[in-house]
């Protein structure tokens, strides 16, 4: 199977710093596997690259869409599988970056989106309080982040958790790639505390105003569930104080950490590198040496 290399991690352990030096060493490319990075706009609230960052090593699948866009997770398969075909082609290594589970999952597992899974009818009966029960006994964390009003996502994330290829067994599901999934990985207590000065960092860098520029009634149903807008979008809307924002930012923010530890540790074969912060280069070093080994493997 042809190799590709995943870069994954929870919020705000450093993911886009550390891709950058792998891909210029490896004279690469950088696939974006994050679920809302591909939205124009929306920059400072998904941590996007910066265009000085995406001048040091082209960038795939960052701001393809506007915010007021539906993008699923099949159309996100189907158009990293074209960009992997010509990167190998091109004989250049893919590396995915981001931590969205289900789109990394989607890519390098063998996920199929056929129509029948897409047949909305055998759930009219149901009520969106019983579609969102059913979810949540499927998958908690997909059931976490969409809410019940959602029919439309909580329809398609209960087809995707009932598929034979997202179902935990007794054999893993077959994989479409040879990957090695790097998760980096930092203490709680430091990546928490890092987590709540990036918020803080967000908001004096103006997401209020990005928000706001962008439109209250702009945002998709896919695009408006990104932590940051969310929260930012119900306290423009006086639901709630900034106050409570900025702290349900920081929250949800560490809970989507918690819930990015879970995911890959049950549903992805992950090689864990705790990053050392204070000397970040030896925790680059230590990655590009696991992706040596993984190249020289037959």
């Amino acid at each position: 199977m042809d190799k590709i290399v995943v870069i994954t991690g929870p919020t705000a352990v450093g993911k886009t710093k550390l891709s950058l030096s792998v891909a210029q060493h490896f004279n690469t490319e950088i696939i974006n596997a994050d679920a809302f990075q591909i939205y124009k706009q929306m920059n400072i609230g998904t941590a996007k690259p910066t265009p000085a960052e995406q001048a040091m090593v082209k960038h795939h699948l960052i701001d393809i869409i506007e915010p007021g866009c539906e993008f699923s997770i099949a159309e996100y398969q189907k158009r990293v599988r074209l960009i992997i075909d010509q990167m190998l082609k091109e004989h250049k290594l893919p590396i995915l970056v981001g931590g969205s589970g289900l789109y990394i999952n989607s890519v390098i597992k063998d996920y199929h989106f056929d129509s029948a899974m897409r047949d909305e009818q055998k759930f009219a009966d149901l009520s969106n309080e019983a579609l969102h029960e059913l979810l949540a006994s499927l998958d908690q964390s997909a059931a976490d982040k969409i809410h019940q009003n959602n029919r439309k996502r909580l329809i398609r994330a209960i087809e995707l958790a009932q598929s034979p290829s997202f179902k935990n067994s007794t054999a893993p599901s077959p994989y479409f790639y040879d990957v090695l999934c790097i998760f980096l990985s930092d203490d709680r207590e430091t990546l928490y505390d890092r987590i709540n000065k990036r918020v803080d960092q967000m908001i004096e860098n103006g997401l209020v105003e990005e928000v706001k520029k962008i439109g209250l009634n702009n945002f998709s149903t896919t695009s408006k569930v990104a932590i940051g807008y969310k929260e930012l979008i119900a306290y423009l809307n006086q639901e709630i104080s900034f106050t409570d924002a900025v702290d349900l930012i920081k929250k949800n923010s560490r809970h989507y950490a918690k819930r990015q530890y879970t995911w890959f540790k049950n549903q992805t074969d992950s090689v864990i590198v705790k990053i050392n912060p204070d000397y970040f280069k030896q925790t680059i070093n230590e990655v590009i040496n696991l992706i040596n080994n993984f190249l020289k493997l037959e």
